[in-house]
């Protein structure tokens, strides 16, 4: 029998994620201003935005425990302080070190806010756990988006401190919405243990999570570099690598988003997470191709938004599909942040590596990370659903 789900519920989290990843990204295009207003170099400001997928490995676990020992508002209301903290201290930097103090500080609300959708979704209601996620991780993705889009407009009408102080009000209108909109939340909790939560067969999940994020981060990362080799790109590759790179997280809100909570509604779940897996080696195929052969750009537009679109689809069913693996909405929370850890292994370990590939070794490269995207399509049959009797998700 399907369990209603008071969407009005799920608001303060969703907004709370759309200012975590708007936080986040918004520093994309701000980076030169923020080398020559810092005084720094190009590898310390990305690494303020490689900072959250660090929290992430590094908290994923704690966070997951909290929610799970104790309550997920527990762990959102930490997420919710720590991100104003953060971000109007980011805004109130008067020098490097201290911005990456609080950058720091911002970046831990990513692990705490992100660890518990599992038990989110399946406390809300078991039945569209898969839309409850899609839709939740989608709207972190829309945040990314709309941070990368926005962050060169804020820039040039309100400068960089107006811009960083854009990032801090929306940060105090999510706590302020959590403290009240989280009260009581999620309300179906049968246990506390945590033993039992690993099995096994959640690694073939990790393995999904793990290569469909670290491949979307090094195309994002990588995109401008490779243009910058073609003499038809020589003055515009920086404008058309963050494009590319902002089409990926669009692509990727708007998939988690449509396609979770459709197959779920028409009991498509299995074809769903094999249609979408498809879709995602074919997309990625065309993309490294083509950045690395013959960078026709409506092509590449194409391919990296479906890319984001279809990956990042498979990527939230692939979370979602991990909490099938548990009886407990307290160790639902811990699962999806086990697969959240695993994914940023990868994402902080395969651009580095793989990335400077298509600079040097392209064929090479392309094999490579096509023969590991096959790979995640191989695999996505054997992904764990609810049964029929379950969910009615076939």
């Amino acid at each position: 029998m399907s369990t209603p789900v008071r969407w009005i519920r799920l608001l303060p989290y969703w907004f709370l994620l759309f200012t975590i990843g708007f936080g986040w990204f918004i520093l994309a295009p701000l980076v030169g201003n923020i080398i020559a207003s810092f005084h720094s170099s190009l590898a310390s400001v990305i690494l303020l935005i490689s900072l959250y997928g660090y929290t992430m490995v590094a908290l994923g676990l704690l966070a997951g425990w909290i929610s799970a020992r104790f309550t997920v508002r527990s762990a959102l209301l930490m997420a919710a302080i720590l991100s104003v903290i953060g971000l109007v201290g980011r805004s109130l930097s008067p020098n490097y070190t201290i911005l990456f103090i609080f950058q720091t500080v911002a970046a831990v609300a990513y692990p705490m806010a992100v660890a518990p959708v599992g038990s989110i979704s399946e406390s809300m209601s078991r039945d569209r756990a898969h839309t409850i996620t899609g839709i939740s991780i989608g709207i972190l993705f829309l945040g990314m988006a709309v941070g990368a889009f926005a962050g060169g407009i804020l820039l040039s009408a309100i400068k960089l401190s107006g811009t960083f102080w854009i990032t801090a009000v929306l940060a105090i209108m999510a706590l302020i919405l959590i403290i009240p909109g989280t009260k009581n939340y999620p309300a179906d909790y049968r246990g506390r243990s945590l033993r039992g939560v690993f099995k096994s067969g959640v690694v073939k999940n990790w393995y999904v999570g793990l290569i469909i994020a670290s491949v979307s981060v090094m195309f994002g990362g990588i995109a401008a570099e490779v243009l910058s080799t073609y003499h038809a790109y020589a003055t515009t590759y920086a404008y058309y690598g963050g494009l590319l790179g902002g089409l990926t997280f669009l692509g990727s809100a708007l998939g988690a988003i449509i396609l979770p909570p459709l197959f779920e509604r028409y009991r498509f779940l299995r074809k769903g997470i094999i249609i979408t897996s498809f879709l995602a080696f074919v997309s990625v195929f065309s993309l490294s191709y083509f950045l690395s052969f013959l960078p026709i750009l409506w092509i590449l537009v194409l391919s990296f938004f479906f890319f984001g679109f279809f990956g990042n689809a498979y990527w939230s069913m692939a979370m979602t599909s991990t909490t099938n693996y548990v009886d407990d909405p307290a160790k639902a929370g811990f699962s999806t942040s086990m697969f959240s850890v695993a994914t940023n292994v990868g994402v902080a370990l395969i651009p580095v590596f793989v990335g400077p590939l298509f600079l040097t070794v392209a064929p090479f490269a392309v094999t490579l990370v096509v023969a590991l995207e096959f790979v995640g399509f191989l695999i996505s049959p054997a992904l764990k659903i609810k049964p029929p009797a379950e969910a009615g998700a076939t």
